[in-house]
């Protein structure tokens, strides 16, 4: 029995992406438009809205209980809630005052601590102020002339909700009601004004393809026809630009006689190892990515600028992107995928060095334009290509196979680590191998040629 492969190598896919803001804006794209990688699909100007804490046991005025907060709530984790809106609602005996608490905002209900009684609530971008002015003096009973005197803030100065922004003899207190910049302290109204900074966004196509699908008020669905690659690991955002090749085949590493001032907005690729002198050069040169089978792993380090923890990669603050084929080390990039790479050199190429492994899978991904005309490449398409479309899957379970001639596989244990071959021969008797083990083995032809025997469970099988 060998592992099955999950990743996909595909040259020619149905390749779906959506493309959303993360707020509501407006949508720049009409269902059948083509579309360019830099195309920009929707935009939003929002002022981002904060959480807001509801301290039932404060507002009840009394301990309570995870029992009794289920009780009194009158809303769920989810539901959304307008400003004013009761939330929860509790009367101790029949004749005692009715207590309502109600939500601070416009927004979701994004958590509930049982055990704390507290809600906690996004508030609506939509609905958020973007500027709040602060009647200090007229709090603190002082003259507006005096009001710099006793505040703690500065113009300039980014302060959160509740801060103390003024104080008189630390008994009275102006607490900040939004959270933002400090703009204005006027000496002639006696205020101080705030306002929250807005945040400018977009989302940009990031593939050649056509609208299929408007997401009114978010975004669309861009949808081609492609190759497709799925990486073991990346870093780096979104990038598109032209593929080059930097190696002579899949067992060579990038050939740094070829970093010049070619490379500027180009995306490379080369086979089995890209040492960080020739990815910090090609930085240098003004390469925008690069698809390698292997490197080191404290290089990726250094070119990510941090340590990378095993949760999610792609926002990391660097102009480069990088997927990895293989994995880490020198490890000679599959057939299959360097013939693509090699094929489609010079076409356009979009990128995404975003990999989560936990709570869901997200693998890094390479999408390589191979349609001269989008209209007809997408009408004229062959309705049983695979479909790729955007979904983060639960992790899988490691999934075995048994092995059939001509399997595409690659070793995973030493002595023959990284190397793919093809099975030639399914001995039915277990066989010896170098530690004198006798196990199920697999006769697999390498690429280069040798014949070598190796356990079948050191066999990684690929596009079943």
């Amino acid at each position: 029995m060998a592992v099955l492969s999950t990743l996909r190598v595909l040259e020619r896919a149905v390749i779906r992406k959506q493309r959303k803001l993360p707020t509501p804006g407006d949508v720049l794209v009409s269902e059948g438009n083509e579309v360019k990688p830099d195309t920009v699909i929707a935009k939003a100007e929002f002022v981002k809205g904060n959480p807001h804490i509801v301290d039932l046991r404060a507002e009840l005025r009394q301990p309570i209980s995870p029992d009794l907060v289920d009780r009194v709530l009158l809303k769920k984790t989810g539901d959304i809630v307008k400003a004013k809106e009761v939330i929860a609602r509790y009367q101790k005996g029949f004749w005692s005052e009715v207590i309502e608490v109600t939500s601070p905002c416009d927004g979701v209900i994004e958590y509930t601590s049982r055990t704390q009684g507290r809600i906690v609530i996004r508030e609506d971008p939509r609905s958020a102020k973007p500027v709040s002015i602060v009647a200090a003096a007229s709090r603190l009973s002082v003259r507006p002339r005096f009001l710099r005197l006793f505040t703690t803030v500065r113009e300039g100065d980014y302060v959160y909700e509740g801060k103390i922004i003024a104080e008189l003899d630390g008994k009275d207190f102006v607490y900040a009601p939004i959270s933002g910049i400090v703009e204005k302290i006027c000496t002639l109204t006696g205020t101080i004004t705030i306002v929250k900074p807005i945040k400018h966004t977009r989302v940009l196509a990031h593939i050649r393809g056509r609208v299929s699908k408007e997401i009114p008020h978010y975004g669309a669905v861009v949808e081609t026809i492609g190759a497709y690659i799925q990486g073991v690991f990346g870093i780096g955002r979104e990038r598109s630009g032209e593929l080059v090749i930097m190696s002579e085949a899949p067992d060579r590493p990038l050939d740094e006689g070829r970093l010049n001032e070619d490379v500027k907005g180009k995306i490379l690729a080369c086979g089995s190892f890209a040492s960080l002198e020739s990815i910090q050069q090609a930085r240098e040169q003004g390469a925008l990515g690069l698809i390698t089978g292997g490197m080191n792993q404290l290089d990726l380090v250094r070119v990510a600028g941090r340590e990378l923890g095993t949760g999610l990669t792609g926002q990391e603050d660097t102009d480069f992107t990088i997927v990895i084929t293989e994995g880490f080390g020198q490890l000679a990039m599959s057939r299959e995928t360097w013939n693509i790479l090699e094929k489609y050199s010079g076409n356009t190429v979009s990128m995404d060095g975003t990999t989560q492994i936990r709570a869901g899978v997200i693998r890094p991904e390479v999408i390589i334009d191979t349609c001269q005309e989008m209209q007809p490449c997408l009408e004229q398409s062959d309705p049983g290509l695979p479909v790729i479309s955007d979904e983060i899957t639960l992790a899988p379970s490691v999934t075995y196979t048994s092995l059939t001639l001509g399997d595409r596989v690659r070793c995973t244990r030493p002595p023959y680590f990284g190397l793919w071959g093809r099975v030639e021969e399914l001995p039915e008797q277990p066989g010896e191998i170098e530690c004198e083990a006798v196990v199920e083995v697999a006769k697999v032809r390498l690429d280069d040629g040798k014949l070598v025997t190796v356990p079948q469970t050191n066999l990684e099988v690929f596009n079943r």
